[in-house]
């Protein structure tokens, strides 16, 4: 029985990249200072690079103050809001 790939999330995908000596250099040297194979300190650069790489969020306006609002993820709660200012105050 064959199996799709694509129902799995957590299914490795093989490919081949080539890099420029002086960066494969510098990925491996990345991957051996955090203490990880080459091919997941690649993954984790390219997530990181991908993520970068996304558009900014829309902002919206909140239908009551007017303020612009923006969602990514979980409201915080009041003390969370507390502690924040207070670590920007330091």
């Amino acid at each position: 029985m064959v199996q799709d790939c694509a129902s799995h999330y957590d299914a490795a995908m093989r490919t081949t990249v080539d890099l420029p000596p002086r960066l494969h250099q510098r990925a491996r040297d990345h991957a051996a200072r955090q203490h990880q194979s080459l091919s997941a300190a690649l993954a984790g650069l390219v997530a990181l690079g991908l993520e970068a790489a996304e558009p900014a969020p829309d902002l919206a306006r909140d239908p009551v103050s007017g303020f612009p609002t923006v969602r990514l993820g979980r409201p915080l709660t009041a003390a969370e809001v507390v502690d924040l200012l207070d670590e920007d105050e330091r």
